[in-house]
């Protein structure tokens, strides 16, 4: 589902994050638990720059959510991160196409 972000921010007292999306017609609020922000990259950081660095990822767990979710608030946990890194690891990578070799011909046997 398309979503336009509004805000990103982090309650630097709990170190959650709090972002605010319009996903068509209907504004949600996305709350980003701290383990959850700990969860999403190595090393583990709760910081408002890690939050902005994968507020995309936030908002797309989030969408997936939403046909499951009542309300206006969807939060986002440690789990469902994640269970988003389990599928964004198993997705078949793309193949590289490999270059075609040629026999080379050795200058002693001819």
């Amino acid at each position: 589902m398309p979503y336009e972000i509004v805000t990103a921010s982090l309650d630097v007292n709990d170190k959650s994050g709090r972002i605010d999306v319009w996903f068509g017609p209907d504004m949600k609020t996305i709350v980003v638990s701290r383990r959850a922000l700990l969860s999403v990259a190595s090393p583990p950081r709760a910081t408002e720059f890690r939050l902005l660095q994968y507020v995309e990822t936030f908002c797309q767990i989030a969408a997936r959510r939403l046909a499951s979710t009542s309300g206006n608030t969807i939060l986002i946990t440690a789990n469902d991160v994640r269970g988003w890194l389990c599928a964004w690891q198993s997705s078949p990578a793309p193949v590289p196409m490999q270059a075609v070799r040629h026999r080379l011909h050795d200058a002693g046997s001819v």
